[in-house]
């Protein structure tokens, strides 16, 4: 009992999908490598770039420190944290930043895609140097701005200070001396306004002290004058030194308020120094290009494959050829080398969708032919590569285990195909008997036997530039021909491809069939007219014709058997 077993469901659209994938692989696969190569290039050339970030949050200080912290704050509105961000983006907090990072050069802060050095060097791109300490110095704040970015996290009192730049320990520094400059900045404008305080109060002490001066001299008078009102002038003069002392005791205060001063904001996280760079990406990038490659390969496959005409299927070429059925060959996915051919699996797979096909092939031929003994049959293909000598070898292997005596006659003079797929010993070729360099009557000794099987074969040594009418015009060829019918059932001539006219001028009218080998989705509507134009012309009258679809994908249009007992035996 036999059962097969689907490999992929039969769908159109599989079919038709898969069909292109398997036409146009080696564009999908350029397409796809030269993206990742272009994406893995550019990455590569660009500088690699850090990034660090540090947390800053804002939490309003008391206005001194005497009370020992009792007093407490009230939060931050909105516009507080929002103020806050806006005077860290200015350029006093970047430019402190920057002095407190250290000496920095334009050459450490990102300015948009930078190149490696090394990419630059190998070029001899030399980077423009700033002519005054001035332009460097406006140079370095511009490159800081766009280097620098700071962001509140939400309605939260944090802000997030990240700093981008060519080495990760920069980075950090970057970062941090953000917050620094921002919190001493803060500092020294509370202290500033404290010391201007202090300075109206040091012109109120002198004013002060001056009319405390005046006091005690009119109260000095009065006490020498009899019936002078000296309380009263004493108690103006006690006043006057209370608001003395007072003052004094404010400035006091003022003084030690401006060394307490603490910011409105505190860095609670600074900034770590960071592992890997954040830009470029390799990986990420690498993953979106290589999605975008893959999608643009198959856009261009599709689009290659709807403007190409190819037959893809064995009833398209059918229609084509004019003939009720064509035989369809599946493409194999086995590695070939010269001396074995995708041809074996004749002999070496014999229950193979392969193998399956040119017994089809030999039988319908074998439907077609008359009979006797003596019949020559025509491989022959509209255009090179459609896999004519694999098929020329396989059918001839396959007439062969039908117990037929067999040759397999190698007449491609121009690729000598045949020779890369069966391994047999040369001591000449058959295009030399043809050429006149050897005697017709050396033709039985250079025929060889196929290692695989019980198939002559007569293989061509080397390639012929010899023209068409010195190998096949003359009498020598319809000689090889007569004295092959007489000694072999079937006489298979792999013949040249029909782009070289003269040749198939020459060897068609010997036919007693021809097999037209096309190459799935590569073989066109308009190559096959011509090639059946040339069958006629050189043959005019009806000679039978059996197409042969090769190379179809396997895996949609073949299935593959799985025997099991029957029930007589469980």
């Amino acid at each position: 009992m036999q059962q097969e077993v689907c490999l992929i469901i039969p769908r159109a659209e599989a079919e038709a999908f898969i069909g292109v994938v398997v036409r146009h692989g080696w564009l999908i696969i350029s397409v796809f490598a030269i993206a990742l190569l272009s994406a893995y290039a550019v990455t590569s050339a660009l500088r690699p770039v850090y990034s660090a970030t540090a947390l800053l949050i804002v939490e309003p200080a008391l206005d001194h420190m005497l009370d020992g912290g009792k007093q407490a704050a009230d939060p931050p509105s909105n516009a507080t944290v929002d103020g806050v961000v806006e005077i860290m983006r200015s350029d006093p907090v970047l430019i402190r930043a920057l002095d407190i990072a250290g000496p920095i050069t334009p050459a450490d802060l990102p300015s948009g895609l930078d190149l490696q050095p090394g990419f630059l060097g190998f070029f001899r791109i030399v980077p423009e140097a700033m002519k005054t300490d001035e332009e460097e110095r406006s140079h370095a704040l511009t490159q800081m701005r766009n280097a620098v970015s700071i962001n509140r996290r939400g309605l939260t009192p944090v802000i997030a200070i990240s700093a981008r730049a060519t080495q990760p320990k920069l980075a950090a520094r970057v970062a941090n001396a953000v917050g620094e400059a921002q919190i001493a900045l803060s500092v020294a404008a509370k202290t500033e306004s404290i010391y201007r305080a202090r300075t109206l109060i040091e012109g109120q002490v002198l004013g002060a002290d001056l009319r405390v001066k005046r006091l005690t001299e009119v109260l000095t008078a009065l006490e020498q004058v009899e019936g002078a009102d000296v309380p009263a002038a004493q108690q103006n003069l006690d006043i006057a030194r209370y608001q003395h002392t007072r003052l004094l005791q404010r400035a006091q205060e003022l003084d030690e308020l401006a060394g307490l001063q603490m910011a409105d904001a505190r860095l609670v996280a600074p900034a770590t120094i960071p592992v890997e760079a954040s830009f470029p990406d390799v990986r990420t990038t690498m993953a979106i290009v290589g999605l975008f490659g893959f999608v643009a390969a198959l856009a261009a496959a599709f689009t290659l494959d709807g403007l190409a005409s190819g037959v893809r299927s064995t009833a398209e070429l059918a229609e084509a050829v004019g003939v009720p059925a064509a035989v369809g060959m599946p493409r194999v996915s086995m590695l070939r080398f010269d001396g074995t051919s995708h041809a074996d699996q004749v002999i070496t797979a014999p229950l193979s969708p392969f193998s399956e096909g040119m017994r089809t092939l030999q039988l319908n031929l074998q439907r077609h032919l008359t009979a006797g003994a003596g019949q020559v049959i025509f491989v022959l293909s509209p255009g090179d590569g459609e896999g004519k000598t694999t098929t020329a070898l396989g059918l001839a292997r396959a007439f062969d285990a039908a117990g037929r005596g067999v040759l397999l006659l190698d007449a491609d003079v121009r690729a000598a195909a045949l020779r890369r797929h069966v391994d047999v010993p040369l001591s000449g070729g058959f295009e030399q008997v043809l050429a006149g360099q050897l005697d017709i009557g050396r033709v039985a000794g250079l025929v060889r036997r196929d290692p695989l099987s019980r198939l002559s074969v007569l293989v061509n040594s080397d390639r012929s530039e010899a023209p068409a009418e010195a190998l096949f015009g003359g009498p020598t060829f319809a000689g090889v021909l007569r004295s092959l019918r007489a000694s072999y059932d079937i006489t298979i001539v792999d013949m040249p491809s029909l782009h070289w006219s003269a040749e198939a001028a020459y060897l068609l009218p010997h036919a007693d069939a021809v097999v037209m080998v096309a190459s799935w989705g590569k073989t066109e509507r308009t190559h096959l007219r011509e090639a059946l134009a040339t069958i006629r012309q050189a043959h005019p009258t009806p000679l039978p014709l059996v197409p042969v679809l090769s190379l179809q994908p396997e895996a949609i249009r073949w299935r593959s058997p799985r025997y099991e007992p029957g029930y007589s035996s469980r």
